[in-house]
């Protein structure tokens, strides 16, 4: 054998090898299967929603354990390739059952805070206000209110990290960049403030404390940017104050 295939199944050896070991309880292997089917259907609905969204963005939307499988089927694969006795389907199946487990014991083990993060949303602490940033391009459709089917489960989590804290107003600003009509720009933000308070208030955040508003292309973060991937004007800004008793 070759010394790349060598370092090839020695580092994919490093990364899942404590797995191996934890599989010979019939519980661990029970759980790998059922991560094995879980990671199976996540990556066909990845593969299935590819004509609405990038590969790339619904990857990055996805939980720990999706990802898991999708590396670890990856690895999976480079692994069977690499060895004449494994084969590439075996490889690839072996490293969906590692990777989902190594995922979902990720998910279980990393903080709500971390998880956002991790979707591209950025969370600032300024004393007794906590601001959460989310770029639009993350949640809608480009220059639009519709919210991207993938998008959901990230105002699932936002909403689990704003319900994890009491006593709270909940304000939800939309804004765009200034580069068109000042009208169209400012009843687009609301209409995009208007849908993420939804779906806030549908994942139980209290409507009592909850309000959005839209401010189109005011205070722009950077200028003569027109990009809507990448310009950080089209944002969503979650603010949490605290009430005082």
């Amino acid at each position: 054998m070759s010394v790349k295939k060598h370092a090839l199944i020695i580092s994919t050896l490093i990364l899942f090898g404590p797995l191996f070991l934890g599989c010979a309880s019939s519980d661990v292997s029970r759980q790998a299967a059922s991560n094995m089917d879980m990671g199976v259907q996540n990556v066909n609905n990845m593969a299935n929603n590819a004509s609405d969204s990038s590969i790339t963005e619904t990857y990055q939307n996805s939980s720990q354990a999706t990802k898991g499988a999708v590396i670890g089927g990856a690895a999976g694969a480079l692994l069977g390739a690499a060895s004449t006795s494994v084969g590439v389907l075996p490889g690839l199946a072996g490293g969906i059952i590692l990777g989902a487990s190594y995922g979902a014991y990720f998910d279980s083990t990393t903080t709500l805070q971390d998880r956002l993060i991790n979707r591209g949303v950025n969370i600032i602490v300024l004393g007794d206000q906590v601001l959460i940033v989310i770029p639009s391009s993350r949640l809608f459709q480009a220059m639009s209110s519709e919210v991207k089917t993938q998008a959901y489960s990230t105002l699932n989590l936002v909403s689990e990290y704003i319900n994890g804290v009491t006593k709270v107003t909940v304000k939800v600003a939309a804004y765009t960049n200034d580069t068109g009509s000042k009208r169209v720009d400012l009843a687009l933000s609301q209409e995009q403030a208007e849908r993420v308070a939804k779906a806030l208030m549908m994942n139980g955040v209290n409507a009592r404390v909850l309000y959005a508003v839209g401010y189109g292309g005011t205070h722009l973060v950077e200028k003569n940017s027109l990009d809507w991937d990448d310009s950080d004007n089209y944002r969503i800004e979650i603010t949490m104050e605290k009430i005082d008793a």
